[in-house]
């Protein structure tokens, strides 16, 4: 069986004493200088990616209810990094725009264009039972 490590780490050490990371890393994990700095060269890279790699954008669609009018807008799935509220903001005023009337917004947001695809699917059934149909709209917002 392997050595024991010891879990001495994870205790909260007082103020005044002085720790030196590397080798507390080094004595606990069984490496040397060598399997430190890849290990400090793999978390660096990590991090720059992480960096690089931008906000991660979100799925969403837009959608607009009218009672008066019977109907339900939609919109066509997107990716969005943008803040909920620009987005809505954008989708009010292209709505004002084509002089759509309605009386409830919303954005909806998923994990995944599959995840906002089957909340279309949902919204749009859900709404055929209060007897408002889908018009589908051909709108995007510019925070793709």
């Amino acid at each position: 069986m392997g050595r024991r490590r010891s879990l001495a780490f994870l205790m909260p050490m007082p103020r005044n004493v002085s720790v030196d990371i590397a080798a507390h890393v080094k004595r606990l994990c069984g490496i040397g200088r060598q399997g430190l700095a890849i290990a400090a060269l793999l978390l660096l890279c990590m991090g720059a990616r992480a960096a690089f790699a931008g906000p991660v954008a979100d799925w969403r669609y837009c959608y607009a209810g009218s009672d008066q009018t019977r109907r339900f807008y939609i919109s066509q799935p997107f990716a969005a990094s943008g803040p909920l509220d620009t987005v809505e903001r954008q989708w009010i005023a292209w709505l004002g725009q084509q002089a759509v009337r309605y009386e409830t917004i919303g954005c909806p947001m998923g994990p995944d264009r599959a995840a906002v695809e089957a909340s279309i699917t949902s919204a749009v059934r859900y709404n055929a039972t209060q007897g408002r149909s889908a018009v589908e709209l051909d709108w995007r917002s510019n925070r793709e």
